[in-house]
């Protein structure tokens, strides 16, 4: 008989060889300094509530950077973006005497630590340890005082991201209070009331957010302050801009006080059920719930191999995408009833590329309900919109992405959806111009649709406004007429077909054989000039980038382009030029750009390019090369690091470069897509041979139907360029069979 010894020896070495969780290898601070516009804070999958850090000015829409001061922990934010919103409701703990209590922050900060579902910081100068965690629908703050009287809790109603109105001293611009009410429960411990936001990001409407905290301890004392800043013991209920409550405990040392504060979009009542729902007060237990939802979560993608670094960006970017948009089902406007509501999509013209077509892979029930919530916009509202927040229409950035979302999930089978309904959606966005906008935005449909529709091509000189984006916009108006073909083959009139089908190659108006650019055209045919290729620009022809940026952005028709720029040779020569001197991973137009390559009978190059791009993403923080875009640049790196990517709306993949020696995925059906690179490394980039289910596979690029039922593909990688999948080109429109 074996001692136990032995046995116990073996199960060290056991434990010893297991892999680190998949929540461990997430490191929530990536990101967070430079340009990621990204948070650390506590929040599940897709939930209501993201409880977070503030820091201030300039913090963008994540509300936090890694090396400035705390200023406010509030219980609602949007991960990536630029512009703000959001941030209601700030519980911030302190010692001593408050001077000020609608603009208290932090002199420094210590021990500060996060993984998906915690976050920990002990805050200078009154060395109090807060840890946060979260439901869907309900933060909890646990705050650890030192042996210093009094302890208090600072509840600031009118904290919001960005800020107050310009006469205030902390106006950060964009979203404002404009006017609340905070009231005092000594005897339930609870404070609780609302508030009314304006503005923010390009939101018109105002919005109103309830809010309840309950506290575990009882209040030694307690007063509101008002839009003064005084506070005023003997008043238990205060309205106001710039209000709020400081709750005083009598505590020793390493005194715990803790929070459950929820917040509802439709009613004071429900925000006290979210808490009510929550029995007992261990922060602990909430914090493993929260941790075993994300591995779960993690858990639908196995990497092995690589180095430790690479599995860190590699779990980041996928628990990235993960927190956006946000699942408001019974939080939307009372109109929506108990329809599906998800909210923060923001931007379709962003997730389209990458998020919606991972989340057809390995949530497709969540992609399902986003899909549904866009035909409900539709439904309910008039059309799907483009961006929505705060329960509204935000500003189109170029074109109807909510068209490729829909057709991506179409042509991939996705379950759940009524075709029909949704056709009915997107078709308004093809044919139905959306005037009047909003200071010549579009807030709900394509901008100058009927200006489109006359020249066949949007011109520079249709409005006075400067940001025309005409070039920009004429190549996604046509990849999203595209999109909108896909469903009016079943779904749409002998008309709507023929129509669409006409507006497919509408591109080539606007290429320009001289220049070898897509280019601004007048209304009278001219060209606009000057012209220069490199003119950086959001105006009269390019949106966030120039000529080498657009010029290739033609989705659903890569061989029509080469065969504008004279064959496979002109088009790889150029291409290579863009790639090595104008390709940015994070900018949104440039992310399909890599694998044009493989339509050029090059899939070396895109094995070569997409590898060069993930240099600019690294584990520090400042290791987002630009905005996360609701987890839009993150995904980019989930594809690219498995060495899989999709061209969104259409039923097919590219080959790129896979970084890991095997990857695992376990699709929403619960079958499995293992990718197989047994010898790739930093040098073995290259693929030499590749068979998909065990049968030689000589192509680039797949078709989901390959795929959705489960598959294994197995690499042999080698250090050198070769010839593999050069003879087979994907699909395109101006392909012989693309129809």
């Amino acid at each position: 008989m074996k001692s136990s010894a032995f046995y116990l020896s073996l199960l060290l070495v056991s434990s010893l060889a297991l892999p680190a969780a998949y929540v461990e290898q997430v490191d929530p601070f990536l990101g967070t300094a430079a340009e990621g516009n990204v948070y650390p804070g506590a929040t599940l999958p897709f939930g209501f509530i993201q409880v977070s850090p503030d820091t201030g000015p300039g913090s963008m829409a994540g509300g936090y950077k890694f090396d400035r001061n705390i200023v406010a922990f509030s219980q609602q934010h949007i991960s990536g973006m630029g512009g703000p919103i959001l941030g209601e409701i700030s519980v911030f703990p302190a010692t001593g005497e408050i001077r000020d209590p609608a603009n208290i922050a932090s002199t420094g900060k210590s021990a500060e630590a996060a993984t998906p579902g915690y976050y920990t910081v002990t805050l200078a100068p009154w060395n109090v340890k807060i840890e946060l965690t979260a439901t869907s629908h309900m933060a909890l703050h646990r705050h650890t005082f030192p042996a210093r009287s009094p302890a208090r809790v600072l509840v600031d109603v009118g904290h919001c991201l960005y800020g107050q109105q310009s006469d205030k001293p902390r106006n950060w611009g964009s979203a404002y209070p404009t006017g609340g009410e905070v009231r005092i429960d000594r005897d339930k411990q609870e404070v609780s009331g609302y508030m009314v936001y304006q503005a923010g990001r390009s939101t018109t409407k105002p919005w109103k957010v309830y809010f309840v905290a309950r506290f575990d301890t009882p209040f030694a004392s307690a007063g509101t302050w008002n839009d003064d800043g005084l506070i005023t013991a003997a008043r238990a209920t205060t309205a106001g801009k710039e209000i709020g409550a400081c709750l005083d405990f009598d505590t020793t040392s390493k005194q715990v006080v803790q929070t459950k504060i929820a917040v509802s979009w439709r009613s004071l009542d429900q925000a006290r059920g979210y808490l009510d729902a929550q029995s007992g007060w261990d922060f602990d237990a909430v914090k493993k719930q929260a941790r075993d939802t994300w591995e779960q979560t993690l858990s639908a993608i196995k990497v092995e191999g690589g180095t430790t670094e690479e599995r860190t960006k590699f779990y980041t970017a996928l628990y990235r995408a993960h927190l956006t948009p946000n699942n408001w089902t019974n939080e939307s406007p009372d109109r929506y009833g108990s329809l599906t509501y998800y909210e923060n999509l923001l931007c379709l013209w962003d997730t389209f590329r990458t998020v919606n077509p991972l989340f057809t892979l390995i949530q497709p029930k969540i992609n399902a309900d986003i899909v549904n919530s866009i035909i409900n916009y539709h439904r309910i509202d008039g059309w799907t919109g483009d961006a929505h927040s705060a329960h509204q229409y935000e500003h189109v950035q170029n074109g109807s992405h909510a068209d490729t979302i829909i057709a991506d999930a179409y042509v991939k089978e996705l379950p759940g959806i009524d075709w029909s309904a949704a056709y009915a959606a997107i078709r308004k966005n093809a044919f139905e111009d959306p005037n009047p906008t909003i200071n010549e935005r579009p807030v709900i449909g394509r901008f100058r649709l009927n200006d489109y529709l006359q020249h066949q091509y949007l011109p520079t000189d249709v409005s006075d406004h400067k940001d025309v984006q005409a070039v920009s916009r004429t190549l996604e108006y046509v990849h999203n007429d595209f999109s909108v073909y896909t469903l009016a083959k079943e779904h749409g009139s002998p008309g709507d077909i023929k129509a669409l089908e006409d507006r497919i190659t509408w591109y080539r108006h606007l290429w320009d054989a001289n220049s070898g650019f897509m280019r601004g055209k007048k209304s009278n045919g001219d060209w606009l000039t000057p012209f220069d290729p490199l003119q950086l620009e959001t105006g009269r022809q390019y949106y966030e980038g120039h000529a080498w940026t657009w010029s290739w952005y033609v989705p659903h028709d890569p061989q029509g382009l080469i065969n504008l720029m004279g064959g496979d040779e002109a088009f790889i020569k150029k291409l290579t030029i863009a790639c090595e001197n104008y390709y940015e991973a994070f900018n949104e137009p440039c992310m399909l750009e890599t694998y044009l390559f493989i339509h050029g009978g090059r899939p070396d190059l895109t094995q070569r390019f997409v590898r060069e791009a993930q240099r600019h993403f690294t584990t520090s923080h400042d290791g987002l090369p630009g905005n996360d875009d609701s987890g839009t640049t993150s995904a980019w790196l989930v594809w690219t690091m498995l060495g899989i990517y999709p061209n969104a709306g259409q039923d097919y993949y590219y080959v790129g470069s896979p970084v890991f020696s095997k990857a695992t995925i376990r699709l929403g059906n619960g079958k499995e897509i293992i990718l197989n690179a047994p010898a790739t490394s930093a040098d073995a980039r290259y693929i030499a041979s590749a068979k998909l289910n065990g049968r030689p596979l000589g192509s680039a690029w797949f078709r989901h139907g390959a795929i959705k039922d489960g598959a294994t593909f197995d690499f042999t990688m080698t250090t050198t360029p070769t010839n593999w999948g050069r003879t087979s080109r994907p699909p395109s429109w101006s392909a012989p069979d693309a129809k």
